[in-house]
């Protein structure tokens, strides 16, 4: 079974290069890159796509919630529970909003088991894709 990585957040800001989004539900405000300008949507619509990141570290972790720090920016970590886990380098995992890692390392691949939590220090320049309509 595919988990779709899709979600829908309501358009903060944007610019050619970056969006801020704002998920119903929490006080989150997701500074993300895009690679090119969004189509269709105007700022306080609701928009919907994929989110990814790039993991620097891998931490198993024996418990806790899904969350992104910091609430306001670009995300530095990623907390939640694995989701999906290809075997050769995406992990989906359910924090704060589904967000899609690529993890490099093969033994921090391992760590990543569905149903489990796990905590990624994240590169900079964590990207939002637009779900074509």
């Amino acid at each position: 079974m595919t988990i779709d990585p899709r979600f829908e957040s309501i358009l903060q800001a944007s610019d050619s290069s970056s969006v801020v989004l704002a998920p119903p539900g929490n006080s989150y405000e997701v500074h993300l890159e895009v690679e090119s300008p969004l189509t269709g949507a105007g700022l306080g619509d609701r928009i919907s796509g994929t989110a990814h990141a790039h993991a620097l570290r891998v931490h198993r972790a024996t418990g806790g919630g899904a969350f992104i720090e910091p609430v306001v920016g670009q995300p530095r970590i990623v907390a939640g529970r694995v989701l999906s886990n290809d075997g050769a380098g995406t992990v989906l995992v359910r924090s704060a909003i589904p967000i899609l890692v690529n993890v490099d390392d093969e033994a921090d691949r391992a760590a990543c088991v569905p149903g489990e939590f796990v905590n990624f220090h994240v590169e900079s320049g964590a990207r939002f894709q637009q779900a074509s309509s």
